[in-house]
């Protein structure tokens, strides 16, 4: 009479004659991961479209929409040069934040604007220097 130890094991053998692993395997062992040219669609968009930078006072920021950026430029600066090298439209603000009201300028894609007072704002001081801030804005088609 056999064992269940030599049951289990003689199935194993069955299973397996050829000394393979009875199809179950670890995980994805040997298979890839299953998203060989799956969900890369944006990534192989994004390669067609440039995504454009935003150049203010001689730096250069991501031209991604939505956040709130603050820019403190020094040296002497009295006002804000914008460049806006990509599609998209950037709204430019006073003060460090964006809900100070109205833009004080909106520059459209690839274009750009000089000579942007956004003036002193109340509770921030920047010795010879302005502070404003800006936000991408995402279009439609760009959704």
């Amino acid at each position: 009479m056999k064992t269940p130890r030599s049951k289990i094991a003689a199935a194993a053998v069955a299973a397996a004659p050829f000394g393979g692993d009875s199809g179950q395997g670890k995980g994805n062992e040997g298979k890839g991961n299953n998203n060989e040219g799956k969900g890369n669609k944006n990534q192989n968009e994004n390669e067609k479209f440039e995504e454009g930078r935003i150049h203010i006072n001689e730096r250069s920021y991501s031209s991604r929409a939505g956040d709130c950026i603050t820019v403190v430029s020094g040296l002497g600066a009295k006002t804000l040069n914008i460049r806006n090298d990509s599609r998209k439209t950037v709204e430019v603000f006073r003060g460090a934040v964006c809900d100070n009201g109205a833009p004080v300028a909106v520059v459209g894609p690839h274009s750009q604007s000089d000579g942007v007072n956004v003036r002193r704002t109340e509770g921030i001081r920047v010795k010879d220097g302005v502070v404003g801030s800006f936000r991408v804005i995402k279009h439609h088609k760009d959704w």
